[in-house]
Order: C-alpha cells, then structure tokens, then sequence
C-alpha cells in the first residue's frame, strides 16, 4: 500500500514538472491539468490510461496525451 501510494506522488510529481516545463497535457483529447490527470488514474476502474508523446518536427515533446483504454477480457481495448 505504501508503495502504491509512492507511485502516485511521483506521477503527480511528473505531471507538474511537465506543467512546469509548459509541456500541454491532455485528457481524453482535451487540455488538463495534472490534477485532473492525477485523479482520473486514481479513480479509474475498469479503464487503463495510455501515454502518448506528440513531438514537434524536430521531435521535442510538444505535448503529452493521456487516452482512456477499456479492460476487456483482460486485455486493453481504445475506447
């Protein structure tokens, strides 16, 4: 349990350094905040988030998306 709670503060912690860095993050295709992010992860039940880094042309990260993806049969599914 202790360790689970770990997990979070760092991806919370990771979300606010990308904030900081003004890297826009993204939430179901629309802008979020880490916060927002943060609480989706922690309430999620039967969906899994998956990570998606959209470079520029010179491929510096110009934002950070976050796409809900469906449990089924065990095995993620986009929604």
């Amino acid at each position: 349990m202790k360790n689970e709670k770990k997990q979070k503060d760092d991806f919370r912690k990771e979300l606010d350094a990308y904030q900081a860095q003004g890297i826009p993050l993204w939430l179901d295709g629309e802008p979020s905040s880490p916060k927002e992010i943060w609480k989706a992860h922690k309430i999620a039940e039967d969906v899994s988030y998956m990570r998606d880094y959209v470079p520029d042309p010179e491929g510096r990260l110009l934002r950070l998306e976050f796409d809900a993806v469906k449990k089924e049969d065990g095995y993620p599914q986009k929604s």
